[in-house]
């Protein structure tokens, strides 16, 4: 462009100083000759100075709308959201280096393209590109801005939750000027919102539980005896008998479950070893396997394992865990328990099954207090291993798919006091 600009400067001057020559010398006359030559200089350095100043001014113009793009650029770069800014047809004009990398365009000229066009670059999040069209097309329809929440998948298999707002703007004649997209990472809050809600549940159990455990469990012994009792003066229906005693121990399972669940815990951490735990619970579940014909195959590390925790509630959150594959696995399947030491001085513990699998509805709410998918299930087994899990300052996830399967993986420390964690991180640097 300025090489353009260089060259009809040139040329309308070599144009002007042949064209006023040729006038000068044939239509001026001698005596006027001097005048019109000096005239046709200052004319002529009056309209370049013109010009120069012109272009002087648009550049100084220009220099400042570059100033300020790269202020509106540092700022939206500085800023921890997604910002998109698209014009009437849906082309993207700017987006922060956040929006770039997470749909992972930072080395795509993505200007003036659409989403479905920015698409053919991104393939793992082609299909959310091509839904962003659809989504901004719902917003000009509306005419007013439109906020949402919406899961955005990451390649590592995990996700994030953006709270997306959509400005619509629209040029006095009511045509389409553009669209702004902002888009905020809520993953964080979210979550903490999901523990304050099962806490307050738990809260709530807790309460409930306090209140009626002890008042259930005093005739349910009385209970208990009288049927034995009967049992055994009268032989006529043992099948009976047997089936009331089941049910009784059964309460009296959930009852224990409900005072885990209410009164505080005063953990004594002791070391143990996390394998021989693991073998213990596996030899206690090995009957219970067998008769819903599954195998249990393990794979733990040849050297001990030394864990800081609670060793009978270990064993209660094995026990929950392992039973629960146990009853989903299908017949002639296996179970698959591996345990794993990281560099970060944590165990990894995976529990995987093929089974029949959680629906993404129920793996939602998976852990909360009295939701189960079992007939006779209470949903207290879960519960309190999330708190088993919560207490030994851990983390369980679990990952599941209907009619495939699901694994579990539990993360605990070695040793539950952090700064005790620093120091034999030192010593073994």
């Amino acid at each position: 462009m300025k090489m353009k600009l260089v060259f009809l400067y040139l040329i309308s001057s070599l144009i002007w100083l042949y064209v006023s020559n040729y006038i000068l010398v044939h239509f001026i006359p001698s005596s006027l000759e001097h005048y019109v030559e000096r005239g046709k200089e200052i004319f002529y350095i009056l309209v370049t100075g013109g010009i120069f100043y012109f272009f002087i001014l648009k550049k100084e113009e220009l220099d400042t709308t570059k100033e300020e793009e790269k202020r509106l650029s540092t700022l939206i770069n500085s800023m921890v959201d997604f910002v998109n800014f698209k014009d009437g047809d849906g082309r993207w004009i700017q987006s922060n280096n956040f929006g770039l990398k997470l749909f992972q365009l930072e080395d795509v000229d993505y200007r003036g393209k659409k989403d479905s066009e920015l698409a053919q670059y991104s393939e793992f999040y082609a299909e959310a590109l091509n839904y962003c069209e659809i989504s901004d097309q719902e917003t000009w329809e509306k005419g007013t801005f439109t906020r949402f929440e919406e899961v955005v998948p990451l390649p590592d298999g995990t996700s994030k939750i953006f709270d997306t707002i959509k400005v619509p703007l629209f040029h006095e004649d009511g045509s389409r000027e553009g669209l702004v997209i902002i888009g905020r990472d809520v993953t964080t809050l979210r979550q903490t919102e999901e523990r304050l809600n099962r806490t307050e549940k738990l809260s709530v159990v807790g309460e409930l539980s306090a209140s009626i455990a002890h008042e259930i469990r005093n005739p349910l012994t009385s209970l208990k005896g009288f049927v034995q009792l009967l049992q055994m003066e009268d032989n006529k229906h043992p099948d009976y008998y047997q089936i009331m005693l089941d049910e009784l121990d059964r309460i009296n399972h959930i009852v224990g479950e409900l005072l885990l669940l209410a009164k505080p815990q005063h953990l004594k951490y002791t070391k143990s070893v996390i394998q021989k735990l693991l073998k213990d619970v596996i030899s206690l579940l090995a009957a219970e396997a067998a008769l819903y014909n599954v195998q249990i195959e393990s794979n733990f590390p040849k050297e001990d394992i030394i864990l800081e925790c609670e060793p009978n509630q270990l064993k209660q959150l094995f026990i929950n865990l392992i039973k629960n594959s146990i009853e989903a696995s299908k017949k002639d399947s296996k179970i698959w328990i591996s345990l794993e030491l990281t560099e970060k001085e944590t165990i990894i513990l995976t529990v995987k099954d093929k089974g029949s699998g959680i629906s993404t509805e129920r793996l939602q709410k998976i852990g909360e207090p009295f939701y189960s998918s079992k007939e006779k299930g209470t949903g207290l087994g879960l519960t309190v291993s999330y708190k088993i899990v919560q207490s030994h300052k851990g983390n369980i996830v679990f990952d599941s798919e209907l009619g495939i399967g699901t694994t579990v993986n539990i993360t605990l420390p070695l040793v539950q006091d952090s700064s005790l964690v620093k120091n034999h991180l030192k010593e073994k640097a």
